[in-house]
């Protein structure tokens, strides 16, 4: 099975000298191609921060990150972004909506950043699949959180990414759009060989986990099947 994502010995430090923070330390983790993966640990764990060096949001301060088999941690801001557009859908806590957009708008805008060829009504296709078929014209000023993080969730999947992760993506949404959304992400684990990996504090879902890993004061232990 093909590894989407491999770490090595990852570090990340926040701050100089006495005030330095490591946030993570000495990381090593594959992420592997039909896998949905769940990160679990307390609030300062370094979760977070583990799924930002994943994507290439933020750099490492040592260590090797590569996402399909590229080596992401030293590329220059003129090709990272483009890597991180062709292989990696982000599921954001914090929504990250245009405002200005309707829900169709702000789903149809991320199949235009890249500018693959999508089949026509992909984007209508991914808002009813998580429940939103009678939204597709609302703003997000007129969305409830849940709505919002549904609406991020399928905005996500539009460019049909190899790579999804996830952060809290149940963590607004009631027991039902939970697992709508649960379902919807491990089928494309599954059945399109998508890698998943999930922050969550979220009890209800880990059993969709096929790997559970925690991490504690930025180190982790990987843990074989979900409990």
């Amino acid at each position: 099975m093909q590894n989407r994502i491999e770490i090595r010995n990852l570090s990340k430090v926040y701050g100089e000298g006495s005030t330095a923070v490591k946030a993570l330390d000495g990381v090593s983790l594959d992420v592997r191609q039909g896998e949905t993966m769940m990160l679990l640990g307390p609030s300062g764990s370094g979760k977070t921060t583990l799924l930002s060096v994943m994507g290439g949001i933020l750099r490492p301060t040592s260590g090797s990150v590569k996402v399909n088999g590229i080596e992401i941690s030293n590329l220059n801001e003129t090709r990272l972004p483009k890597v991180r557009l062709d292989n990696i859908g982000f599921i954001f806590q914090g929504f990250n909506l245009f405002p200005a957009l309707t829900t169709l708008e702000n789903v149809e805008i991320a199949i235009e950043l890249r500018g693959r060829s999508i089949p026509k009504g992909r984007a209508r296709q991914l808002l009813e699949a998580v429940g939103l078929g009678d939204k597709l014209h609302a703003y997000p000023a007129n969305l409830s959180g849940g709505q919002k993080q549904r609406v991020a969730i399928a905005r996500a999947l539009a460019g049909n990414p190899p790579i999804i992760l996830a952060d809290e993506p149940t963590a607004a949404l009631d027991s039902t759009s939970g697992q709508i959304v649960m379902d919807l992400l491990s089928n494309l684990a599954r059945q399109e060989q998508r890698a998943v990996v999930i922050v969550t504090h979220d009890a209800r879902v880990l059993h969709y986990g096929d790997r559970i890993v925690h991490i504690t004061d930025g180190r982790m232990t990987d843990l074989p099947e979900a409990a």
